[in-house]
């Protein structure tokens, strides 16, 4: 759907005639919006609408009538789109430059499972995002754009820190994630020193789960 802030909402397109095409991590790339949608026949895939015509699906990674690749955590990062997907090794993550219809893998963090990176945040020119390489666990990831991924710190060592709800505050990087010794708090990272917990809010090994 769309609204134009004066008139009533009005429906874009009927993706899936016969159920619901879910529309999910709208994100605008170059004036074009981007999505995840469902259209029945290729499951839940990646979309654009260029804002006249219909919507067109952009790329299927999984071409399967029984599963899509369930493109999720759309986010721009160096004038291209990145996104979580599942190519049939597990969801991993995925990027598509503007103006091609090609999805590209951009690693394989975890070759035995999934990584499942989420919380895709942009922070000093890079793309950070929490991952799991199937060593050590849920942890804090980057990417610069050129090089491999890497793992930013093992803040739970021999565990997962689950970082997560990345955000930007500061000039620094703000998140929640378990240290393994007091709970799901409240950390940050400065991009050069090692991430630390600004806050024990709920004191001991409880979790204040920020």
């Amino acid at each position: 759907w769309k609204y134009d802030g004066v008139n009533a909402p009005s429906m874009v397109a009927n993706i899936n005639p016969n159920d619901d095409s879910d529309p999910t991590y709208l994100t605008v790339l170059n004036n074009e919006l981007y999505f995840q949608a469902n259209d029945g026949a290729s499951n839940p895939e990646l979309w654009k609408y260029t804002g006249s015509g219909n919507p067109s699906l952009v790329a299927e990674i999984i071409p399967s009538p029984l599963y899509g690749s369930s493109p999720q955590e759309l986010i721009v990062f160096n004038n291209e789109l990145y996104f979580r997907a599942n190519g049939g090794s597990g969801a991993e993550l995925w990027k598509m430059m503007h103006g091609t219809s090609s999805a590209i893998l951009v690693a394989n963090i975890n070759p035995s499972g999934s990584s499942n990176p989420t919380y895709l945040t942009v922070f000093n020119n890079e793309l950070y995002f929490a991952a799991d390489d199937g060593t050590n666990g849920q942890e804090l990831w980057k990417y610069d754009g050129v090089n491999a991924p890497s793992m930013v710190a093992d803040i739970n060592s021999g565990d997962s820190s689950y970082p997560g709800y990345l955000t930007v505050f500061n000039d620094e990087l703000y998140f929640s994630a378990n240290g393994g010794t007091n709970g799901q708090e409240l950390w940050k990272y400065d991009g050069v020193n090692a991430p630390v917990m600004v806050a024990d809010i709920n004191s001991g090994t409880w979790d204040s789960n920020p």
